[in-house]
């Protein structure tokens, strides 16, 4: 398995910050692995603390209108997935519509056997299942030596203490990937959607639920907007103060989407994949963060250097210090190879 494709190990895991959390909003529920709070009337956010279990490992929430509840999110384990049904069916009577995806990694969708279990509709992208199967399915109980080995090889062989130790993570986040997958039932979506059924808008009844395919952390993000309330689920398109995941982006398209977010009403409120809820700075803040990397691209491009060489002589500005940037490989080495696959020679 190659490692710059599938050997991704959601790193957004752990990233979770309750710290910005509003200090004057009072949990309607908090297990300690997450926290739910209501934002606006009707919508309701769940942000994970990875530090404390992994029960959801990404962020949610409910949206739920007169008439119906959409549950966003899979979470990581159906531990998390029964913690949002447990939400919906205290905030409202209404019967629930489905539980969104809103990409295929395995924080965000391997805990879909939680909403099996009780027949709730699973809606996602229609390259989400594929994409299961092909990456997580395939590799179940499967030997795993031959898919660590070319990372042990390149630890060995890499004499940068540095480098060396960004590469160690880079080995123990696969590691713990395959410890998921071994300890997971996968369950896939029962409601695909195809791009041209995108976007998608689910009427519940005095709130709104617009599903927006903008394909840039992976090829399979949905955004999901609440217009009443300007409140958008971004799942991992936003990052709270960390070096986002981008294994599988496109970061040049995923710029753009940023561009888009910053378009929106200054009021917007952003439930992030990983991180407290927040608002536009965190966008500015992102699409700086992005501008660095991509600078950083260029000029290793004009100089001669590979994608491997500009990812280790990558310097983290001064601005960006406080940021999260475990797992180097994963946020910093696979956007180099993104701007690199479309920037260079």
């Amino acid at each position: 398995m190659n490692m710059d494709r599938r050997g991704f190990l959601l790193a957004g895991l752990g990233g979770s910050a309750l710290a910005a959390q509003k200090q004057d909003a009072a949990p309607l529920l908090d297990r300690g692995f997450a926290r739910v709070t209501q934002i606006a009337p009707g919508v309701y956010g769940t942000i994970a603390e990875a530090s404390k279990g992994l029960q959801c490992g990404s962020n949610g929430g409910v949206i739920a209108g007169r008439n119906a509840v959409l549950i966003v999110e899979g979470h990581m384990q159906p531990a998390g997935a029964a913690l949002e049904i447990e939400v919906a069916r205290m905030v409202s009577k209404a019967p629930v519509r489905g539980a969104v995806n809103t990409h295929f990694h395995y924080d965000h969708t391997f805990g879909n056997f939680g909403y099996a279990e009780q027949h709730i509709s699973i809606l996602a992208h229609e390259k989400v299942a594929p994409l299961m199967k092909e990456q997580y399915a395939a590799v179940k109980s499967a030997d795993k030596a031959p898919l660590l080995a070319p990372l042990e090889k390149k630890i060995a062989q890499t004499g940068d203490p540095t480098g060396k130790k960004h590469k160690e993570d880079d080995l123990q986040m696969m590691k713990r990937m395959y410890e998921a997958i071994e300890a997971t039932t996968l369950a896939y979506p029962t409601e695909p959607l195809a791009p041209a059924q995108l976007p998608k808008r689910i009427d519940l009844g005095g709130l709104t639920a617009l599903l927006e395919f903008l394909p840039a952390h992976t090829s399979t993000d949905l955004i999901i907007r609440v217009p009443e309330r300007n409140i958008v689920f971004t799942g991992d398109l936003l990052f709270y103060k960390s070096y986002p995941v981008t294994i599988d982006a496109d970061m040049m398209a995923w710029r753009e989407v940023l561009e888009r977010f910053a378009r929106y009403s200054r009021h917007t409120q952003f439930i992030p994949g990983h991180g407290p809820v927040c608002g536009m700075e965190t966008v500015r803040d992102q699409s700086d963060l992005f501008d660095d990397l991509r600078k950083h691209a260029e000029e290793m491009i004009r100089a001669g250097a590979s994608a491997e060489e500009a990812e280790r002589r990558y310097v983290v500005p001064a601005r960006f210090r406080d940021y999260r940037i475990a797992y180097w490989g994963f946020r910093v080495g696979a956007a180099m190879r993104s701007y690199y696959a479309r920037l260079g020679p």
